[in-house]
């Protein structure tokens, strides 16, 4: 099963949730979306709009390979799991997020050689990225280098590039 997650945001991630079901027509295994705050329902795949943190390490463990957008939690759960994890970045470009946080979290993934990074998704993007991100390094959870450096980068940001949150919302 490949499982295909947008997390919880309050904004649509159209373009991956689009592509994910496109290529659910090509797949020759289930494709299961989380579509969350997108406009788009799926029509090929199994899809769902949200559901508890239970079911989602459940899909996680079940899936084949994890299909994600650039969220610290939801690749921490791939890691974890020990799933090959496809990388697509939410963009302030197309409105699916207020800033770039989510690329370069992406790209610092990728270059640890433990996802695929897909910046632009389509049906055939996803469908190679799938098939090379199963030749990745295996995580494993006694090797914390990985979450400790997410971790470490989430804190940097918390801090020094996103002060306007701190303003908005405390520091709670």
């Amino acid at each position: 099963m490949i499982l295909v997650t947008v997390g919880t945001h309050n904004k649509g991630f159209e373009r991956l949730v689009c592509a994910a079901d496109e290529l659910a027509i090509e797949m020759r295994e289930q494709v299961v979306i989380q579509y969350g705050s997108s406009q788009y329902i799926p029509k090929h795949a199994d899809n769902f709009q949200w559901t508890s943190c239970q079911e989602m390490e459940r899909l996680t463990r079940a899936a084949r390979v994890v299909v994600t957008h650039a969220a610290a939690g939801s690749m921490i759960s791939a890691l974890l799991h020990k799933k090959p994890m496809v990388i697509v970045p939410r963009s302030s470009i197309y409105g699916e997020s207020i800033d770039d946080h989510q690329n370069q979290l992406a790209k610092a993934i990728s270059l640890q050689g433990t996802a695929i990074y897909v910046k632009k998704p389509t049906p055939n993007a996803l469908k190679l990225a799938i098939r090379n991100c199963v030749e990745l390094k295996t995580f494993t959870s006694s090797d914390l280098q990985l979450i400790i450096y997410l971790k470490e980068q989430l804190n940097v940001w918390d801090q020094t590039a996103r002060p306007w949150f701190h303003s908005v919302f405390g520091k709670g």
